[in-house]
């Protein structure tokens, strides 16, 4: 799951402390949540939670009406705000939409894993044909060291995921993603021509918990 919001970089210790505070219950455990991430690009946050495939419902109705849920929430108002705050009604509307998922083939011992995060402008009439792009590329490349490729769409926003062997194959993600995005897509899809990524659209990661 990803959610887009908007957060100034000043609010990094705050929001981390805030978060490192309520990883350390058992509160991610009951729902499930295995991995989060928190990630920032000028004034975007993107938060990517990784849930194991099956949760207990009952934790997760328990879980709903926990104090410590509604309070994290208020926690996070003076530094984490909607996107769009005019067309925000509830958390949902937080939550971008996934339009395109890869995975490698399976490792019997998998080590450690680093994410690379790309912001682009896109507009959701171009998802059919951003869909084929990737699809394309991802039959016919050999894609040394990376594991799981998501692109999700969010407003004006195509955020695209790439799950990696380890921390130190970031630059191979980033080149990956330069090579597909500002090249391919790119060059197949002119009236995207001005909608390039942000500013190189790198998000840099500023938190992270994962369940031991």
């Amino acid at each position: 799951m990803v959610t887009v919001s908007k957060m100034d970089r000043s609010s990094i210790p705050e929001v981390s402390r805030l978060f490192a505070e309520f990883d350390g219950t058992e509160i991610p455990g009951l729902i499930g949540l295995h991995r989060r991430q928190l990630f920032i690009h000028q004034n975007i946050q993107v938060h990517l939670y990784d849930f194991v495939e099956k949760s207990d419902p009952a934790a997760l109705e328990k879980v709903k009406s926990d104090p410590r849920m509604g309070r994290l929430s208020v926690d996070l108002q003076p530094y984490v705000a909607p996107y769009e705050p005019e067309t925000w009604n509830s958390p949902a509307d937080s939550a971008a939409a996934c339009f395109y998922t890869w995975e490698g083939e399976e490792i019997d011992s998998p080590g450690p894993t680093g994410t690379t995060v790309t912001i682009a402008r896109m507009d959701s009439d171009a998802i059919p044909d951003v869909q084929k792009i990737f699809r394309d590329f991802d039959a016919t490349a050999r894609l040394l060291g990376i594991r799981r490729r998501q692109l999700f769409a969010f407003k004006d926003l195509c955020i695209h995921i790439q799950d990696h062997d380890g921390l130190d194959d970031t630059n191979v993600a980033r080149k990956t993603a330069s090579e597909i995005w500002s090249g391919k897509v790119l060059q197949d899809l002119p009236r995207l021509a001005g909608q390039e990524p942000v500013a190189d659209g790198w998000a840099s990661r500023f938190y992270g918990w994962e369940a031991s």
